[in-house]
């Protein structure tokens, strides 16, 4: 009896599909702000980034998920008037946040999630610290222990730092922080 309970409670965790592993790789835009006769303008940057789920809440047609996120740093070409700076605009995050998923033929799923980015320039780098709105739709593929997934997803900053001369340098920085994602979200369920 106890050979035929510990495969039954080893794959009980999996048949509940309450873990998620997967993969977002998304444009990411960038605000452009002028100052005087000169405007500055970070280049649209794909990113990739990895994301962790636990589904704990079951309420029928809906889940409720708690998530982890990481994208490692990315850098993109500064312009100034559309032309080249040699300067690069760098930027990386970790996120938690919660996710409402609900459970159809498409499954569609919105969420919030607290976002730290690292921003950095040559000479200088900040942390800004902001919520995230995250919306997704998708596709589970119908498997017996694992359920592959793809869908799109868009997030966008819930606050931003608006530009302005005055402002100090990191503050600056903060002002072009990303201020949309758009892209593909893929991986597995188990």
């Amino acid at each position: 009896m106890k050979r035929f309970l510990l495969p039954v409670l080893l794959v009980a965790p999996l048949a509940a599909q309450t873990f998620e592993v997967g993969l977002n790789v998304s444009r990411q835009q960038y605000p452009s702000h002028t100052s005087g006769l000169a405007t500055g303008e970070p280049q649209d940057k794909t990113v990739v980034a990895g994301r962790f789920g636990y589904s704990f809440v079951d309420l029928g047609p809906a889940l409720f998920q708690v998530t982890a996120a990481y994208q490692p740093k990315a850098d993109t070409e500064f312009k100034v008037n559309g032309a080249n700076t040699g300067v690069q605009l760098g930027q990386e995050y970790w996120g938690v946040g919660a996710m409402f998923n609900f459970k159809a033929l498409v499954a569609v799923g919105a969420g919030v999630e607290y976002r730290s980015e690292k921003l950095s320039t040559p000479g200088l780098s900040t942390t800004y610290g902001r919520p995230w709105a995250r919306v997704n739709a998708g596709y589970a593929f119908p498997t017996p222990l694992v359920k592959p997934f793809i869908g799109i997803e868009v997030a966008a900053p819930l606050v931003k730092k608006d530009y302005s001369d005055s402002l100090g340098q990191e503050d600056a920085l903060k002002s072009f922080a990303p201020k949309l994602q758009i892209g593909i979200y893929g991986g597995i369920r188990f």
